[in-house]
């Protein structure tokens, strides 16, 4: 009996060796935030997803745990190594979530703020693994879950990367990669070690598949589980999804750099490069008053009768062009049109020479006569085109055998 229960302990002690690698002590993350406080990090993901298989084949044994218990403890222990950042976080899962159908994929969690209590939660009650691993519809349904996603993106998957050749998981790889271009990173943890497990086929058939999902994420990796399950090794994982190295404390990873070594203090744009600050634009010259608009002309009908088919100004008319020489005198700035006009009795050209001849015979008199610059007058003749009144009547002919002055820059009262 004593023997027995000597070689009980003996194999408990080795089994305790074999588990150590996917144990799950209380990990503190206190050394990623200390690098984030001292400003040589920065946060480079805004948020990201977890997938996770809970397929048949993740019921295999790999030294001596299921891998779906040593996935459930790398999760876990992911989970409390992420930093004290603002992240939003989602979930899936893949295989076959019911006692009969098809294996498939499903939302553990839509995209949230992130807490540390939301992942493990998640994937508590998985404790058996069933179905086949369409890992291509978990990645297809990523797009989906991302998409009112902003900033920078990662994606999380852990898997035995088996039980795939029915499914295309690469090529749904490439469309996430496509969907989100350079803002997304595909990160990939390998459970398991095929090899070491005893199993047929293709001994690197996991790990092909999810280095070639990692690769089409062009700026992710793929990594075995085993590297990653002490806290150490699993806050070295954390570091490189979550945060960048910035080496001149910036603000901006060194991987988007364009101008390292920053003096500090120095204000710089999203390159990394000093912001040049441009002297103030000289002040706009005042702008030019608008030139105040012409004073409404001022008419004046000069009351004159000519003789008929003449443009004689007869002696009577003096004092009513003695009207017209005052208000120029009196306003040497201004300056006046005197327009002829007649009616419509005769031919038109005719009329026109005569209102022409009559209005230059008021203009002649007004310099002659009173003096007026000559310069300042002049003479037009309208004939028959601009009647004030009708040409039908007797009274409406006589309105229009009319001289006008007109009168330029004097306001209207």
């Amino acid at each position: 009996m004593k023997k027995k229960r000597i070689l009980k302990v003996l194999v408990s002690l080795a089994m305790v060796a074999l588990f150590v690698g996917f144990a799950q002590p209380a990990l503190s993350d206190t050394s990623l935030n200390d690098k984030l406080k001292s400003g040589e990090y920065v946060q480079k993901v805004d948020a990201f997803e977890v997938i996770f298989d809970a397929t048949e084949s993740m019921n295999a044994l790999y030294k001596g745990k299921s891998l779906l218990s040593q996935e459930k403890a790398l999760v876990t222990l992911f989970n409390n190594t992420i930093p004290d950042i603002k992240l939003n976080a989602a979930a899936r899962a893949f295989g076959q979530f019911g006692t009969w159908g098809t294996a498939q994929s499903k939302v553990l969690f839509a995209p949230r703020a992130y807490s540390k209590a939301i992942l493990p939660q998640a994937i508590a009650p998985f404790t058996t693994g069933k179905g086949f691993s369409p890992l291509d519809a978990a990645l297809d349904g990523a797009i989906a879950d991302l998409k009112y996603q902003s900033g920078q993106l990662a994606v999380i998957v852990f898997s035995d990367g088996l039980d795939m050749k029915n499914y295309q998981p690469a090529a749904a790889a490439q469309r996430l990669k496509n969907a989100y271009g350079d803002r997304i990173c595909i990160y990939t943890v390998l459970l398991g070690d095929k090899s070491a497990m005893y199993q047929l086929g293709d001994m690197d058939e996991g790990m092909n598949v999810m280095k070639q999902i990692a690769d089409a994420g062009k700026c992710g990796f793929m990594v075995k589980g085993s590297t990653i399950s002490s806290p150490e090794d699993m806050a070295t994982f954390v570091e490189k999804v979550f945060l960048a190295r910035d080496i001149d404390r910036d603000g901006v990873p060194d991987y988007l750099d364009k101008c390292p070594g920053t003096p500090k203090g120095v204000k710089v744009d999203a390159t990394g490069c000093p912001i040049v600050v441009k002297a103030p634009p000289a002040p706009k010259p005042a702008p030019v008053p608008a030139p105040a608009p012409a004073p409404v002309p001022v008419t004046m009908t000069i009351n004159i009768l000519f003789a008929f088919d003449k443009a004689d100004i007869q002696p009577q008319y003096k004092a009513e062009l003695q009207k017209v020489a005052d208000l120029m005198k009196s306003h040497p700035g201004v300056e006046a049109v005197i327009e002829g006009h007649t009616d419509n009795i005769g031919p038109q050209e005719y009329n026109k020479q005569l209102s022409q001849a009559r209005a230059t015979s008021v203009r002649d008199y007004l310099v002659k006569e009173f003096g007026i610059d000559a310069s300042r007058l002049k003479a037009a003749g309208y004939g028959q085109d601009k009647p004030i009144a009708s040409n039908a009547t007797r009274e409406g002919r006589q309105q229009n055998r009319r001289v006008v002055a007109c009168f330029s820059n004097i306001p209207c009262k």
